[in-house]
């Protein structure tokens, strides 16, 4: 069974709300709250993609099946 993977591309406008114990710890930007909340807007979507997953499990290529090299003698 062959997979697809769909790849949208598009921008946004997004809000995150994070809480923290003081004011010193929200105030660096590189500390990670508690309770994240995370508001998407504004979606504007490009340009959709869809690729077909590589599936070589199963296959098993040599010079005499496939025909891409001969074989020296």
């Amino acid at each position: 069974m062959s997979k697809y993977t769909r790849i949208k591309n598009g921008e946004c406008s997004f809000t995150i709300k994070e809480d923290f114990d003081s004011v010193e710890k929200a105030a660096n930007s590189s500390n990670e709250g508690t309770n994240a909340e995370v508001k998407i807007e504004n979606i504007k979507l490009d340009f959709t993609t869809v690729k077909k997953e590589q599936d070589d499990g199963n296959k098993k290529s040599s010079t005499k099946a496939d025909g891409q090299a001969k074989e020296k003698e």
